[in-house]
């Protein structure tokens, strides 16, 4: 088999799980990180024949239920790869696509993106720059934007916390550092910025006037990377590096 083939494979598989490891965290979170690996590793139960039949065809329903969406995520992470790939960042990038994607649907679900998730991808992200593994983001771009995630939203909550308390949740901060640590200064930037109006929107569509951020966060990521594709826009980000 062609690389290209064994990576798209991996990709998919990876990605086909995203919403079973989401409700997965749904059973038991809160919890630590010890908790919640320890939890993680579950047997799935599946509907008996003898059981009362309007139980089994519901367990049926949410089986088809996370098996399409298992399905559509496995699509968004080969799509994801080729992406970031076209890009010109590097295969590790699909990390973070993996991590935040999971994010936004626990984020969704529990309106809470977990330490266990943000803190290991801050690492990672600083990690991979050091080596560097990643082959875009110098260190000092790396601890500069994971700086600058955390104090726009501290400053934007002092601002707004006399009219709208806890207009952010504690983790969006750190999920905001660990996406500095990943994108850089500028890249951080433009995700804040473009994720106020997929939030906007959301919030629109869903006729809401608060919610979670993790998906506004998630889809604003995806967007600047895509937008590296752009000479223009590539250029302006590499200028700062």
């Amino acid at each position: 088999m062609s690389p290209v083939f064994i990576a798209c494979l991996f990709t998919f598989g990876a990605s086909f799980f995203i919403p079973f490891i989401a409700r997965r965290f749904c059973k038991f979170f809160p919890a630590d990180a010890g908790t919640a690996l320890a939890r993680l590793i579950h047997i799935p139960r599946f509907a008996r024949p003898k059981q009362d039949e309007q139980r089994r065809k519901q367990r049926q329903k949410l089986w088809l239920k996370l098996t399409s969406a298992g399905v559509f995520w496995g699509c968004c992470g080969t799509a994801a790869l080729f992406l970031i790939v076209l890009s010109g960042y590097s295969p590790v990038y699909f990390l973070l696509f993996w991590a935040m994607a999971l994010m936004a649907c626990i984020d969704e679900k529990l309106r809470v993106l977990p330490d266990i998730l943000t803190i290991p991808l801050l690492i990672i992200g600083f990690y991979c720059a050091v080596r560097p593994l990643t082959g875009t983001i110098p260190p000092s771009s790396s601890a500069m934007g994971a700086l600058f995630g955390f104090v726009i939203p501290t400053v934007t909550a002092f601002i707004m916390t006399p009219f709208r308390p806890r207009a952010m949740g504690f983790g969006d901060f750190k999920l905001l550092c660990a996406i500095g640590a990943w994108l850089g200064v500028f890249g951080a930037a433009a995700v804040i910025f473009v994720s106020t109006f997929y939030f906007a929107a959301i919030a629109i569509a869903c006729k809401r006037r608060e919610g979670p951020y993790g998906l506004s966060l998630f889809l604003a990521t995806m967007t600047v990377i895509a937008l590296k594709n752009i000479p223009a826009v590539d250029e302006f980000l590499t200028s700062f590096y």
